[in-house]
């Protein structure tokens, strides 16, 4: 009997896996775990420390794999959880049972909003962002190598600024300035790391399923995130088999695809 996959969902900063309000319940990423539950895998969603480094986030995340045993996964990391994805498959999986990193909405090289934070934000703001700085993450591109036997796929948001929340615009008009396109927090070009990247119509929150914004179909809001997710899952379990390596892995440049969930 196969072994059955184990998607591993990842949270960014000041994350959690699931958040207990009095008699409400919040998943960070919202309705994913019951969207997926026919398909031949097992999800997993575990809570990281929700402002550490990624060193000691990435402690916390072995040691939620270790009862996996030998069973085969796949790392799903939405914002800063793309870039703790990263680091466990690199330099914390000396057996190689990782098999495929997906990142979400991640800063794969800063964003302007954590440089804005860190040169302005006070004390309080500067340690939340000061591994996500164009800086910062330069030095961990040099000093985190992808590896080469496993796919890496990235997922990027974007929304024009009229499509964006009020509370949003200013931050997305600041990106915008800086590197053009994004999706609120992290711009595209950024989000956009591995051999392929795919490029939709979401800002950051809708990526993990949560809309702050006032429902329109004509902008396709709310973002059809499991539609999303299941699109995801369902191109991992096609790219990823223990017998042979994904054709992804081979590619060297990464391929950006823009489209909208309806194609999906």
């Amino acid at each position: 009997m196969k072994t059955r996959l184990a998607l591993v969902f990842i949270h960014g900063l000041l994350g959690f896996d699931r958040l207990r309000l009095g008699p409400v319940t919040l998943d960070y990423f919202r309705g994913v775990r019951q969207c997926l539950a026919d398909l031949p895998v097992d999800c997993y969603f575990p809570r990281l420390q929700p402002a550490a480094t990624v060193e000691r986030r990435a402690r916390r995340l072995v040691a939620f794999l270790e009862p996996l045993g030998s069973r085969p996964r796949c790392l799903i990391g939405h914002s800063r959880g793309g870039i703790d994805a990263r680091y466990v498959a690199a330099k914390a999986d000396p057996s190689r049972l990782v098999r495929h990193v997906t990142t979400i909405g991640t800063p794969h090289r800063g964003t302007p909003l954590a440089d804005w934070f860190q040169r302005y934000g006070g004390a309080l703001f500067r340690p939340l962002v000061a591994e996500l700085t164009t800086e910062a993450c330069q030095r961990f591109n040099r000093a985190v190598s992808d590896r080469e036997d496993i796919p890496y796929v990235s997922y990027a948001g974007s929304r024009p600024l009229a499509e964006m929340p009020l509370w949003y615009r200013p931050w997305t008009s600041l990106i915008a300035r800086a590197a053009g396109d994004n999706d609120a927090q992290v711009p595209v070009s950024s989000a956009c790391w591995g051999q392929a990247c795919h490029v939709v119509r979401a800002d950051h929150l809708e990526l993990i399923g949560w809309s702050l914004g006032r429902a329109n179909p004509a902008i396709e809001r709310p973002f059809d995130h499991l539609r999303f997710y299941r699109h995801i899952a369902e191109q991992i379990l096609d790219n990823v088999d223990g017998s042979q390596r994904s054709p992804c892995s081979t590619t060297k440049h990464t391929m950006i695809t823009k489209y909208s969930d309806r194609e999906m």
